[in-house]
């Protein structure tokens, strides 16, 4: 996955699953700068797989839900 592909696929999970949260970063202005972070998190599961892959998509909701733990 290139990493404008893995940047838009994270920005829709964290918009569809956290919207709460993806609409407080983007009010914030910091948006790009937190999924810029998740990105570098999420770079092993999104390495050659494809993001129609459900099971992809609860490994980076599960990885988004442990940063956003620590944030």
């Amino acid at each position: 996955m290139t990493d404008s592909i893995a940047y838009d696929y994270l920005r829709l999970v964290l918009e569809e699953e956290f919207l709460p949260v993806y609409l407080r970063f983007s009010n914030l202005g910091i948006l790009h700068y937190e999924l810029t972070n998740i990105q570098e998190l999420c770079a092993p599961l999104l390495e050659g797989l494809n993001d129609d892959d459900r099971f992809l998509r609860y490994e980076v909701i599960g990885t988004i839900a442990d940063y956003l733990q620590e944030v």
